[in-house]
């Protein structure tokens, strides 16, 4: 269910201070963009003279709660303020139930890692991540988006994307020297696509891109599944990374859920197997538990 959000009670809540910080930081254009996560919103900050600092700010069962990088010990920052500020001119529908990103199970791995790296001095790290980057374009997209360096892409750039999928799924099973293998290279590459895709900014025609992803692995992800012995886990893992990827646009982009239904329900019904966007619970957030419900029924 959504919230209403009172900005006026939040910045006396923040005082006049904090106030004037976060004004400085609209005046200035910070920050640029919000995006939502886990039912409440995130962005980051970057001002002359400081590091960027990531803000995430909802409505949990503890009430409006803030969590940012900041060493600001108020309840609520000037960051919060500013990120507050231009959701709710955005008209964000806050969840009453968020979940912030400390409540987030993170992967033991992950979390070892993190803090390893956390031992770094900066320098150190930042080398070590741009020569990784420099060989994956994943990781270099996400890189450039996480630092502000990345537009949302044109209508060029997508029409190219999309003729790229499609091309690599019909080049797979083109000819008649084609095997099995080069089937799952395709699909791979696909996934490589789409998620240096979901690395920028989203719009309504980035998740119509990625849904033509979906219909081409859809297309032939049943060579692979009838060659269960050989190939059990690829169709699952490549399905199941395109999809990540279109819920995480979804929830990004909030588009009209009926309009969404809609197309989902085209692409399923389209599939000669399962289609890998058919997955009803990993679009509640986006479609509500009605809609879910109702999955089935079309």
């Amino acid at each position: 269910m959504a919230v209403r959000i009172d900005i006026e009670s939040l910045r006396d809540i923040a005082g006049p201070s904090a106030c004037e910080v976060a004004d400085r930081l609209r005046a200035a254009g910070e920050p640029a963009t919000v995006v939502s996560a886990g039912g409440g919103v995130s962005a980051v900050l970057r001002a002359a003279d400081e590091p960027p600092y990531e803000v995430w700010v909802g409505v949990t069962s503890e009430g409006f709660t803030v969590e940012c990088d900041c060493p600001d010990e108020q309840e609520l920052c000037a960051h919060a303020v500013a990120v507050t500020t231009v959701a709710l001119a955005d008209n964000f529908a806050f969840s009453s139930a968020a979940t912030p990103p400390s409540a987030v199970t993170v992967d033991p791995k992950v979390a070892e890692l993190a803090d390893l790296a956390g031992t770094l001095p900066a320098r150190r790290l930042a080398f070590l991540i741009a020569e990784y980057a420099a060989t994956d374009r994943v990781l270099e997209a996400r890189l450039r988006a996480h630092t502000g360096r990345l537009a949302p892409p044109t209508d060029a750039e997508l029409a190219d994307i999309a003729r790229t999928v499609e091309r690599l799924a019909d080049e797979s099973t083109s000819g008649y020297r084609w095997d099995l293998h080069d089937v799952a290279k395709a699909g791979q590459a696909i996934v490589e696509e789409v998620q240096t895709l979901a690395a920028r900014p989203v719009t309504e025609a980035t998740l119509l891109v990625v849904e033509r992803a979906a219909r081409a692995w859809d297309g032939i992800a049943g060579h692979l599944m009838d060659a269960w012995e050989t190939y059990e886990e690829e169709p699952a893992e490549i399905g199941g990374a395109i999809r990540a990827v279109h819920v995480q646009l979804c929830e990004q982009a909030q588009p009209d859920p009926d309009e969404l239904m809609e197309r989902l329900t085209g692409i399923i019904r389209a599939a000669d197997t399962a289609s890998c966007l058919d997955e009803p619970w990993d679009y509640v957030g986006v479609l509500g538990r009605e809609r879910i419900m109702g999955w089935r029924r079309y």
